[in-house]
């Protein structure tokens, strides 16, 4: 996977995708599969945004519940089942605590073990979609507050405790490698991509769209790329994109952004995810009382998210701030006093963008949609040779990505084989049995690393762990970067030269998960900034400002 922006520029595409989040990533790997010859842009770096700044969740759609929307329960539900199919190395299945108690009907164990039925039938029939036998959910149940108190004592504090639903929900060992591996696949299948490459407008000609003018963010050279037709998947970002052409309109117009604030502290529970409630509003027909966090166990942190904040401001500015973190930090240890969290206990923390469409933004209300916007302006405008595709979930960004692509076959007149994403894996995913594939290779590898970095490797790379590790012997990688994480200088390496990674932040972030469950200290950050140097030319003016930039992310203001 090479930044070649030359060849961008040389040639027509049937299809240009604007946005390198997780919808655009299914969008060019839905279409690449079909056929068609595929450009892609991001303008920062390959799910840098929204896609990365989540709780790592692929939801079964049980929240939709208490909003009536079974049919949105069964959605979110078969994406589920589906992603274990694609990408088995990067999904767990983890159990979720959901405590009952007496204080309300809906609150009740009565309440929660009807509302597992109606789940139920919303599910019949999606395990068929999951093929391999090991990644297969296991059953749910109710537990007695005995057995709750007994598995997670902490919980204790929560009063009128009737029980707890253990709900398994999907989660990813990474929802960046999770997007890249989309992008990677869709390489594969001949798409060309690049990132850091911002669309600075689109381009019309007799009121029809033929491409994008694109800006390259380290040169500033300009350029243009011609295609039959474009699909703006830019996430929170469409309307900007759209604004060069006045006359574009979503079906439903965003009217405000809200901010989901996550921290990563140390571990408060290693077995299970607690879906807990605050005191926040959040809207249904039939709530338990308040918008859900959840606490889920991740590389030996607690990942604990999210908030609902309004935006203001620019988008390009959002930033995590001290005060965002010492409300969420109140909000949590009201919740569940025995977490007794304080900022010494915050490793790292990030916040991501979602669109809303209210006509009211409420700040002590979740307001977020899983409505999908798919706009074929054409139809609707009047403008031909564009659509906006509007992601709401990651859960439901392959679905969405096979209806913005059934909607290109046609306008592009192309014969239509329908979409193969439902039952193709992705390139680094094509593991018929996870476990056979886990136990090969931790005794191909046991004499060369620990049986902790090997795990990483799978749950990062899949089928690729091989060429990794091929790299680390020739160039002298195999060991960690830090003595703390699990993360090879082969993988720094690895990121630059077969993943388009251009900045320290890239590898830290994004590429690896070396920095996101905690700073990994300077020592490791200069070893990344070594390797990244000698392959990228960068001198020591240069080396400083990838450090400044990583070092931000740690200091909230």
């Amino acid at each position: 996977m090479q930044r070649d922006l030359q060849e961008l520029a040389n040639r027509e595409y049937d299809l240009l995708v604007i946005g390198g989040g997780i919808t655009g990533a299914c969008i060019a790997h839905d279409a690449a599969l079909r056929g068609l010859a595929v450009a892609l842009v991001e303008k920062n770096d390959f799910g840098g945004a929204t896609s990365s700044a989540s709780s790592k969740l692929l939801h079964g759609g049980i929240r939709y519940l208490p909003r009536g929307q079974v049919w949105k329960v069964r959605e979110s539900a078969r994406e589920q089942a589906i992603f274990q199919h694609l990408a088995p190395h990067l999904t767990r299945w983890l159990p979720f605590l959901i405590p009952t108690d007496n204080s309300a009907p809906a609150k009740g164990a009565l309440a929660m073990k009807a509302a597992m039925g109606v789940y139920s039938l919303c599910c019949i029939g999606l395990s068929g979609l999951i093929r391999d036998p090991g990644k297969q959910a296991p059953a749910r149940r109710f537990l007695s507050p005995g057995e709750v108190l007994a598995r997670v004592p902490m919980l204790s504090a929560l009063g009128g405790l009737t029980g707890a639903q253990v709900l398994w929900e999907s989660h990813m060992h990474s929802s960046e490698r999770m997007t890249l591996a989309f992008l990677k696949t869709a390489v594969k299948n001949s798409a060309r991509i690049a990132n850091y490459l911002e669309v600075t407008d689109l381009l019309a000609r007799k009121g029809r769209v033929e491409g994008a003018r694109v800006r390259d963010r380290f040169t500033a050279e300009e350029f243009d790329i011609t295609a039959r037709l474009v699909i703006n998947s830019a996430g929170p970002f469409v309307q900007a994109v759209n604004r060069s052409l006045p006359a574009l309109r979503l079906h439903h117009r965003l009217t405000g952004f809200s901010r989901g604030v996550h921290l990563v502290t140390r571990q408060l529970e290693a077995d299970y995810g607690l879906a807990l409630t605050t005191k926040k509003k959040t809207e249904g027909f039939i709530t338990r009382g308040g918008r859900h966090f959840f606490i889920i166990p991740w590389r030996g942190r607690s990942l604990i998210g999210t908030t609902n904040v309004p935006v203001e401001g620019r988008l390009e500015q959002v930033r995590v701030t001290a005060k965002d973190v010492e409300d969420f930090l109140d909000e949590i240890n009201e919740a569940l006093p025995d977490a007794n969290l304080g900022g010494e206990d915050v490793h790292f923390a990030f916040t991501g963008i979602y669109p809303i469409i209210a006509r009211e933004i409420k700040p002590d209300t979740y307001q977020g949609t899983g409505e999908y916007q798919v706009v074929d302006h054409a139809a609707k405008d009047g403008v031909p040779g564009v659509i906006t595709a509007l992601g709401a979930k990651f859960t439901t960004a392959r679905h969405v990505a096979a209806r913005a692509v059934d909607l290109a076959m046609k306008r592009l007149g192309r014969q239509d084989p329908g979409p193969a994403t439902l039952s193709t894996p992705l390139a680094e995913g094509e593991i018929p049995d996870i476990r056979t594939f886990e136990h090969q290779c931790q005794a191909r590898y046991a004499g060369l690393l620990a049986a902790d970095i090997t795990d990483e490797l799978i749950c990062n790379h899949g089928r690729e762990i091989h060429a990794v590790v091929a790299l680390g012997k020739e160039r002298g990688g195999l060991d960690p970067v830090a003595p703390d994480r699990l993360t090879l200088a082969a993988e720094i390496e690895y990121g630059v030269t077969h993943e388009m990674a251009r900045t320290l932040e890239d590898v830290v972030f994004r590429r690896t998960g070396l920095g996101t469950i905690g700073h990994p200290g300077e020592a490791a950050l200069r070893r990344c900034l070594a390797i990244m140097a000698r392959l990228l030319g960068w001198d020591e003016d240069e080396q400083q400002r990838q450090l400044a930039a990583v070092e931000e992310r740690y200091r909230y203001r």
